[in-house]
């Protein structure tokens, strides 16, 4: 006679077992992995910009906003530039002319050790005609070069002088730019008072130092904020530009004045170059906020990508070499261009 078994009835409504938890490191990585991903997205803009001016600073005559020709040692055949002397013979003409001065009661000689150019390599120059005004450049080492012609557009569009235009006006490559050479307003021409920022700051800056126990010298200011303002002269409304480092005024027809020099391509490098917080809040101090946000976010991303790869048990081994070449790379190309810079 066939057992009859009998199966316990199944309630409909039983409750079910809540699955396991995730492991807290699983539930973390999870976390970092979003966060990875929505800061990258939230800050793409940033990236591309520092990675397209980045490109830009590199390759000084890629996408020119402005007329651009590329020369080779071709162009300064008949020129003292035809032959230049290695650096070790300009070390001795050097030596030599420093005997010829000074006269020491033991010559000076050439020591051991390398002769090379020290920091750059290149020379550059600001060459200004009346009407255009051209940056050349020159590498002294390749004997190539680029010239750049720089006449900011207001000024190219407007030729007439401001009546009360004192010294030589300065281009805004010069603007705000201490050392005097050929080309530069000299201050010997321009405006000089004692109340200018320039002179206040000269005069504060000892008591400043003696303040902190800091030894006192020679001040030299090498850059200062120059100051623009609307004038009327001869019945005629003007912008000027009053440069107290350069101690010269300029002035611009007011018309004419909202034309900004400020091409695409410069625009995006001073971008790059943008740094610091001004003293207001304003829209440079939200950028510098931004270029924060990049710093932090450019660290996170390389930190928490080691912890992504490491989940990756398949890429570890291999990971560990690049991380161990790049590692070595990084230490040897920082020493030789430690080197080069010091």
């Amino acid at each position: 006679m066939a057992t009859i078994v009998e199966h316990p009835t199944e309630l409909p409504h039983a409750p079910k077992l809540a699955p396991a938890g995730r492991p807290l490191s699983k539930r973390v990585m999870h976390q970092v992995r979003r966060l990875h991903m929505f800061l990258g997205l939230f800050l793409f803009p940033w990236a591309i910009l520092y990675g397209v001016t980045a490109f830009l600073f590199n390759h000084p005559t890629a996408f020119p906003d402005t007329p651009t020709v590329s020369f080779d040692h071709s162009a300064t055949v008949g020129t003292p530039l035809e032959s230049l002397p290695s650096p070790s013979e300009q070390a001795a003409t050097v030596i030599a002319t420093l005997n010829e001065k000074q006269k020491p009661v033991t010559p000076y000689t050439l020591g051991t050790g390398e002769t090379r150019y020290a920091v750059r390599d290149f020379i550059f120059a600001t060459i200004k005609s009346d009407e255009r005004t051209f940056s050349i450049l020159y590498d002294v080492k390749g004997k190539t070069g680029t010239i750049r012609d720089t006449t900011p557009r207001n000024v190219a569009a407007v030729t007439e002088k401001a009546p009360f235009a004192v010294g030589k006006a300065a281009t805004p490559r010069q603007r705000g730019m201490g050392t005097v050479s050929a080309g530069m307003p000299n201050p010997a021409d321009g405006m000089k008072h004692e109340s200018s920022l320039t002179e206040r700051f000269k005069a504060a800056a000892p008591t400043i130092l003696e303040r902190h126990g800091l030894p006192v010298g020679e001040v030299t200011v090498t850059s200062a904020p120059d100051l623009s303002f609307p004038i009327v002269a001869k019945g005629k409304a003007w912008t000027a530009t009053y440069s107290p480092l350069n101690e010269t005024v300029g002035g611009t027809p007011a018309e004419g004045s909202k034309e900004s020099d400020l091409a695409v391509r410069r625009f995006l490098l001073r971008m790059h170059l943008a740094h610091g917080y001004p003293g207001e809040v304003n829209a440079r101090w939200l950028w510098a906020v931004g270029v924060d946000s990049m710093a932090f976010v450019m660290c996170f991303w390389g930190v928490s990508g080691l912890f992504m790869w490491w989940q990756l048990k398949a890429t570890r081994k291999l990971g560990i070499a690049v991380i161990a070449l790049s590692a070595i790379a990084a230490t040897a190309l920082g020493i030789a261009m430690y080197g080069i810079l010091s």
